[in-house]
């Protein structure tokens, strides 16, 4: 049976934002960080594994503190599963935003995303090739095919124009096509959010957002990697560098770094990239 370890590292930066603050942060392998500037050490995980990215939405001056909630949740969470992997609810999004939701009165307003992976310890005998995606907002996780070498992303962002598209479709009766989501060069209101992390405390006027949950069977030489809109609406994936065994995964990231910092919007927002390689051993 096949058994693939993954191969992670992260890169976070507050690129030139207009507020002067850096409201990205993330959780890497067993701790969270919201750092101005970095590149991680890679990191080995032979088994279970969770990463997740938060963007704090800029128009609340205190977003950085919800995202920063939401990643110190997800230790949390993560944590508590390492020390019981026996249990059912793994990564319970609901926590995340109960914690966010309920922050004190004068982080009223602050709002966040959330894009999270994570692979569960596997059991004896069982292949540990899938990852489970959890996502709300327009923060975003993307799959290289290593058969087909190229980039593409799996998740829907929850905003207008993906919600016109829904409503279009199911006016027609069908199923909305994956490809016509989160489209580019729309007019900037339809790309509004529609979900995200909301501190409020107001828990049964404003119930839990709506979230996003997939379970992707991966292979050896596959990566994923975990985004805030700072990387993807600067740098289009079809724009990203090609990746195999071989890859320095930091000096890629690096190469990333350069390309939102030399596209046209000279990487106005924060930005964050986790980028996981999926290794047979």
């Amino acid at each position: 049976m096949t058994r693939l370890s993954t191969t992670i590292c992260a890169m976070t930066f507050q690129g030139n934002a207009s507020n002067g603050l850096q409201q990205d942060a993330f959780f890497f392998v067993d701790d969270y960080y919201q750092e101005a500037l970095g590149i991680t050490p890679v990191h080995r995980c032979d088994d279970a594994f969770c990463v997740a990215v938060s963007d704090g939405v800029s128009q609340s001056d205190f977003s950085q503190v919800a995202s920063l909630k939401a990643m110190k949740t997800a230790k949390q969470l993560w944590q508590t599963y390492l020390d019981n992997p026996n249990q059912s609810a793994v990564m319970d999004i609901s926590k995340i935003y109960e914690k966010v939701a309920t922050l004190p009165k004068r982080y009223y307003g602050a709002s966040a995303t959330l894009a999270l992976v994570y692979r569960a310890f596997a059991k004896d005998n069982q292949s540990n090739s899938s990852v489970v995606i959890k996502h709300i907002g327009d923060s975003r996780v993307y799959h290289f095919s290593a058969m087909t070498k190229t980039w593409r992303c799996i998740t829907r962002d929850h905003n207008l124009l993906n919600q016109i598209v829904d409503e279009q479709a199911a006016a027609e009766n069908r199923q909305a096509d994956f490809g016509k989501y989160n489209q580019e060069g729309m007019a900037s209101p339809l790309y509004a959010l529609t979900d995200c992390l909301i501190a409020d405390s107001d828990l049964d006027n404003n119930p839990m957002p709506t979230f996003d949950s997939q379970t992707l069977k991966v292979s050896s030489d596959d990566c994923l990697v975990v985004c805030t809109d700072g990387v993807h609406e600067l740098v289009s994936c079809k724009e990203w560098q090609s990746i195999d065994k071989h890859t320095n995964l930091q000096a890629w990231l690096k190469q990333l770094r350069k390309q939102i910092y030399a596209s046209k919007g000279r990487a106005y927002d924060n930005a964050t990239a986790i980028l996981v390689r999926f290794d047979e051993h």
